[in-house]
C-alpha cells in the first residue's frame, strides 16, 4: 500500500505537468502567430480563414477601415476592425482568431457587402447591434456621407 505522503506528490506532479503541457501549447501557438508577410499561418482555417483573405482584399480592407471594433482591442492600438486581421504594414495579426467579437464584426460586414447593403448600412447595423459596448470601440470616424442612426 502506498503512503498519503506518496500519492500527495504523484498528484502534483501529475498536475504539473498537465500545466507544463499547456503552457507549452500556448508558448507554441504564439510564437506560430508570425508569418511571412501577408500570409495566414496554416492552423489558421476554415470560416477565419476565409474572412482574413477577405480582408486583406482591396474591397475587404476598405470596409473594415471604416468599421469600429467592439471587443476593446482599441487598448492594444486598434483603429478599426481590419486591424483585427492585418496590421497596416502587412503583418498578420492573430487577434481576428481569438476574439469572436472581431470575427463576427467582419462576418456581419462581408455578408452584408455581398448581399449588396452600402457601407452605411453595414456600419448603422453593426453599431446598433454593439451599441452596448460603445465606450469599447475603436476610434473609427463614421464613413463620409453616413450618419448614426
Amino acid at each position: 500500500m502506498k503512503k498519503p505522503e506518496t500519492v500527495q506528490l504523484g498528484k502534483k506532479l501529475i498536475g504539473a505537468a498537465i500545466v507544463a503541457v499547456f503552457l507549452i501549447i500556448a508558448v507554441a501557438f504564439f510564437l506560430s502567430a508570425k508569418s511571412a508577410k501577408g500570409e495566414i499561418p496554416a492552423y489558421v482555417s476554415s470560416e477565419k480563414r476565409v474572412i482574413y483573405e477577405w480582408a486583406k482584399t482591396p474591397e475587404g480592407a476598405a470596409i473594415l477601415e471604416q468599421i469600429p471594433c467592439y471587443c476593446g482591442c482599441k487598448y492594444d492600438g486598434h483603429m478599426h476592425s481590419r486591424h483585427c486581421f492585418w496590421t497596416d504594414d502587412g503583418e498578420f495579426d492573430k487577434h481576428g482568431i481569438t476574439c469572436s467579437v472581431c470575427l463576427d464584426i467582419a462576418i456581419k460586414a462581408k455578408a452584408m457587402n455581398e448581399q449588396g447593403k452600402g457601407i452605411c448600412e453595414i456600419r448603422n447595423t453593426i453599431d446598433e447591434f454593439y451599441k452596448p459596448n460603445a465606450e469599447l470601440a475603436t476610434p473609427t470616424p463614421m464613413p463620409e456621407g453616413c450618419t448614426a442612426p
